[in-house]
Protein backbone atom coordinates (compact mmCIF):
# COMPACT_ATOMS: atom_id res chain seq x y z
CA UNK A 1 0.00 0.00 0.00
CA UNK A 2 2.71 2.29 0.83
CA UNK A 3 4.15 1.77 -2.47
CA UNK A 4 1.19 2.76 -4.02
CA UNK A 5 0.87 6.19 -2.36
CA UNK A 6 4.25 6.44 -2.91
CA UNK A 7 3.76 6.02 -6.96
CA UNK A 8 0.30 8.13 -6.78
CA UNK A 9 2.56 11.12 -4.87
CA UNK A 10 5.41 11.03 -7.41
CA UNK A 11 3.31 11.00 -10.61
CA UNK A 12 1.14 14.05 -9.11
CA UNK A 13 4.57 15.66 -8.77
CA UNK A 14 5.83 14.89 -12.34
CA UNK A 15 2.24 16.01 -13.45
CA UNK A 16 2.42 19.50 -11.98
CA UNK A 17 5.69 20.03 -13.49
CA UNK A 18 4.58 18.83 -16.91
CA UNK A 19 3.80 21.41 -19.46
CA UNK A 20 3.55 20.55 -23.00
CA UNK A 21 3.39 16.66 -24.62
CA UNK A 22 3.94 17.16 -28.39
CA UNK A 23 4.84 14.66 -31.05
CA UNK A 24 5.00 14.27 -34.83
CA UNK A 25 7.14 12.69 -37.37
CA UNK A 26 10.66 12.71 -37.71
CA UNK A 27 13.30 12.02 -40.78
CA UNK A 28 17.34 12.36 -40.67
CA UNK A 29 20.46 11.80 -42.68
CA UNK A 30 23.48 10.38 -41.07
CA UNK A 31 26.89 9.69 -42.22
CA UNK A 32 28.51 6.45 -40.54
CA UNK A 33 31.64 5.11 -39.14
CA UNK A 34 33.41 2.25 -37.20
CA UNK A 35 35.71 2.84 -34.54
CA UNK A 36 38.30 -0.42 -34.13
CA UNK A 37 42.04 -1.32 -33.34
CA UNK A 38 44.04 0.03 -36.29
CA UNK A 39 46.01 -3.04 -36.22
CA UNK A 40 43.39 -4.71 -37.02
CA UNK A 41 42.05 -3.10 -40.36
CA UNK A 42 42.75 -0.48 -42.06
CA UNK A 43 43.20 2.92 -40.35
CA UNK A 44 41.30 4.95 -42.32
CA UNK A 45 38.47 2.55 -42.86
CA UNK A 46 35.15 3.69 -45.17
CA UNK A 47 32.24 5.99 -44.26
CA UNK A 48 28.89 5.70 -45.45
CA UNK A 49 25.67 7.26 -45.84
CA UNK A 50 22.79 6.07 -44.02
CA UNK A 51 19.35 7.86 -43.32
CA UNK A 52 16.26 6.69 -40.60
CA UNK A 53 13.08 7.79 -40.26
CA UNK A 54 9.75 7.50 -37.65
CA UNK A 55 8.01 8.89 -35.04
CA UNK A 56 8.79 11.42 -32.13
CA UNK A 57 7.88 12.20 -28.70
CA UNK A 58 8.57 15.28 -27.01
CA UNK A 59 7.43 16.05 -23.05
CA UNK A 60 8.62 19.73 -21.99
CA UNK A 61 8.84 20.20 -18.18
CA UNK A 62 9.06 23.51 -15.69
CA UNK A 63 6.62 26.59 -16.27
CA UNK A 64 8.81 28.64 -18.63
CA UNK A 65 9.56 24.62 -20.57
CA UNK A 66 13.66 24.66 -19.98
CA UNK A 67 13.96 20.94 -19.40
CA UNK A 68 12.66 18.14 -21.84
CA UNK A 69 12.70 14.72 -23.20
CA UNK A 70 12.41 13.46 -26.15
CA UNK A 71 12.01 9.95 -27.44
CA UNK A 72 11.74 8.14 -30.93
CA UNK A 73 10.99 5.48 -32.55
CA UNK A 74 12.96 5.15 -35.79
CA UNK A 75 13.75 2.37 -39.10
CA UNK A 76 17.36 3.20 -38.99
CA UNK A 77 19.59 2.23 -42.51
CA UNK A 78 22.76 2.34 -41.46
CA UNK A 79 25.47 0.83 -44.02
CA UNK A 80 29.16 0.55 -42.96
CA UNK A 81 32.00 -1.28 -44.04
CA UNK A 82 35.27 -2.80 -42.82
CA UNK A 83 38.52 -3.05 -45.21
CA UNK A 84 41.89 -5.20 -44.52
CA UNK A 85 44.85 -4.01 -47.02
CA UNK A 86 47.86 -6.00 -46.93
CA UNK A 87 51.03 -3.81 -47.36
CA UNK A 88 53.40 -6.36 -48.35
CA UNK A 89 51.62 -7.90 -50.96
CA UNK A 90 52.04 -11.43 -49.77
CA UNK A 91 48.57 -11.93 -48.80
CA UNK A 92 45.44 -11.21 -49.63
CA UNK A 93 42.76 -7.60 -49.21
CA UNK A 94 39.94 -7.59 -47.79
CA UNK A 95 36.58 -5.59 -47.71
CA UNK A 96 33.41 -6.21 -45.34
CA UNK A 97 29.92 -3.61 -46.35
CA UNK A 98 26.87 -4.71 -44.59
CA UNK A 99 23.69 -3.06 -45.08
CA UNK A 100 21.84 -2.80 -41.46
CA UNK A 101 18.30 -2.07 -40.32
CA UNK A 102 17.69 -1.36 -37.05
CA UNK A 103 14.40 -0.87 -34.90
CA UNK A 104 15.79 2.16 -32.65
CA UNK A 105 14.40 3.47 -29.59
CA UNK A 106 16.44 7.13 -28.49
CA UNK A 107 15.67 8.68 -25.20
CA UNK A 108 17.06 12.17 -24.52
CA UNK A 109 16.99 14.86 -21.42
CA UNK A 110 16.77 18.21 -23.19
CA UNK A 111 17.88 21.64 -22.23
CA UNK A 112 15.90 24.50 -23.38
CA UNK A 113 15.92 28.09 -23.81
CA UNK A 114 12.99 30.59 -23.56
CA UNK A 115 11.50 30.81 -26.21
CA UNK A 116 12.93 34.05 -28.26
CA UNK A 117 10.40 35.22 -30.79
CA UNK A 118 9.49 32.25 -32.50
CA UNK A 119 12.83 30.01 -31.95
CA UNK A 120 13.59 27.96 -28.96
CA UNK A 121 17.36 26.67 -28.63
CA UNK A 122 18.09 23.28 -27.23
CA UNK A 123 20.44 21.23 -26.37
CA UNK A 124 20.50 17.49 -25.83
CA UNK A 125 22.22 14.10 -24.86
CA UNK A 126 20.96 10.60 -23.41
CA UNK A 127 21.22 7.00 -25.02
CA UNK A 128 19.74 4.80 -27.96
CA UNK A 129 19.19 1.48 -28.25
CA UNK A 130 18.88 -0.47 -31.68
CA UNK A 131 17.28 -3.92 -32.64
CA UNK A 132 19.31 -4.76 -36.05
CA UNK A 133 16.56 -7.24 -37.70
CA UNK A 134 18.40 -7.22 -41.41
CA UNK A 135 22.29 -7.14 -41.69
CA UNK A 136 22.83 -7.76 -45.51
CA UNK A 137 25.99 -7.02 -47.30
CA UNK A 138 28.96 -8.02 -49.37
CA UNK A 139 32.53 -9.80 -48.89
CA UNK A 140 35.05 -9.37 -51.58
CA UNK A 141 38.93 -10.90 -51.70
CA UNK A 142 41.36 -9.61 -53.62
CA UNK A 143 44.17 -12.51 -53.63
CA UNK A 144 48.52 -11.81 -54.35
CA UNK A 145 47.47 -13.13 -57.86
CA UNK A 146 44.94 -10.70 -58.48
CA UNK A 147 42.72 -13.08 -58.43
CA UNK A 148 39.19 -11.68 -57.11
CA UNK A 149 36.86 -13.84 -54.99
CA UNK A 150 34.00 -13.29 -52.83
CA UNK A 151 29.77 -12.27 -53.12
CA UNK A 152 27.10 -9.88 -52.54
CA UNK A 153 23.89 -10.01 -50.94
CA UNK A 154 25.41 -11.99 -47.72
CA UNK A 155 23.38 -12.90 -44.73
CA UNK A 156 25.85 -11.28 -41.80
CA UNK A 157 24.04 -12.86 -39.35
CA UNK A 158 25.63 -15.86 -40.54
CA UNK A 159 29.35 -16.21 -39.01
CA UNK A 160 29.89 -18.67 -41.92
CA UNK A 161 29.38 -16.23 -44.50
CA UNK A 162 31.71 -14.03 -44.48
CA UNK A 163 35.30 -14.66 -43.98
CA UNK A 164 33.70 -15.29 -39.89
CA UNK A 165 32.41 -11.90 -39.72
CA UNK A 166 29.80 -11.38 -38.43
CA UNK A 167 27.15 -8.31 -37.61
CA UNK A 168 25.71 -8.40 -33.54
CA UNK A 169 21.77 -7.95 -33.43
CA UNK A 170 21.99 -5.05 -30.85
CA UNK A 171 23.57 -2.08 -30.33
CA UNK A 172 23.91 0.58 -27.76
CA UNK A 173 25.16 4.10 -28.07
CA UNK A 174 25.57 7.61 -26.15
CA UNK A 175 23.31 10.07 -28.17
CA UNK A 176 23.93 13.92 -28.19
CA UNK A 177 22.25 16.48 -30.23
CA UNK A 178 21.43 20.30 -30.47
CA UNK A 179 19.22 22.55 -32.94
CA UNK A 180 16.15 24.76 -33.24
CA UNK A 181 12.66 24.86 -32.91
CA UNK A 182 10.67 27.35 -35.27
CA UNK A 183 6.77 28.10 -34.46
CA UNK A 184 5.19 27.53 -37.38
CA UNK A 185 1.25 28.49 -36.46
CA UNK A 186 -0.17 27.65 -32.72
CA UNK A 187 0.28 23.96 -32.17
CA UNK A 188 2.87 23.27 -34.92
CA UNK A 189 6.62 22.85 -34.90
CA UNK A 190 9.41 22.90 -37.54
CA UNK A 191 12.38 21.65 -35.53
CA UNK A 192 15.85 21.14 -37.23
CA UNK A 193 18.89 20.04 -35.49
CA UNK A 194 22.20 18.23 -35.67
CA UNK A 195 22.46 14.63 -33.73
CA UNK A 196 25.78 12.49 -32.89
CA UNK A 197 25.24 8.80 -31.88
CA UNK A 198 28.62 7.07 -30.65
CA UNK A 199 28.43 3.43 -30.28
CA UNK A 200 29.02 1.52 -26.59
CA UNK A 201 29.11 -1.87 -27.91
CA UNK A 202 30.69 -3.69 -30.87
CA UNK A 203 28.37 -4.20 -33.55
CA UNK A 204 30.62 -6.56 -35.34
CA UNK A 205 32.18 -9.81 -34.20
CA UNK A 206 35.16 -11.47 -35.47
CA UNK A 207 37.75 -14.00 -34.65
CA UNK A 208 40.05 -11.53 -32.99
CA UNK A 209 39.89 -11.78 -29.19
CA UNK A 210 38.78 -9.13 -27.32
CA UNK A 211 38.24 -7.39 -31.00
CA UNK A 212 35.37 -3.95 -30.60
CA UNK A 213 33.75 -2.45 -33.46
CA UNK A 214 31.86 0.16 -32.66
CA UNK A 215 29.52 2.22 -35.09
CA UNK A 216 29.20 5.93 -34.90
CA UNK A 217 26.85 8.10 -36.77
CA UNK A 218 26.56 12.26 -37.23
CA UNK A 219 24.08 13.79 -39.07
CA UNK A 220 21.06 16.28 -39.50
CA UNK A 221 17.10 15.51 -38.38
CA UNK A 222 14.15 17.30 -39.79
CA UNK A 223 10.50 16.96 -37.23
CA UNK A 224 7.32 18.24 -37.29
CA UNK A 225 5.69 18.37 -33.86
CA UNK A 226 2.43 18.80 -33.20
Amino acid sequence: MKKIVLLLLLSCSVSLYAQQFRYGVSIGFSKNSLVYDPSLYDEDGPVFSGFQYGLLFNQTFLKSELLGITAGFNLNYAESGLTSTNISGSNSDKEWTVRARYIEIPITLQARTPQLGKFVFYAEGGFAYGKCYRAMGDYWETKANGELEGDSDLDYFDRGSANSVEYLKTNYGLQFGFGTEFEISEGATLLIGAFMQRGATSVYSDNNDGSEVKLNQTGIRIAGLF
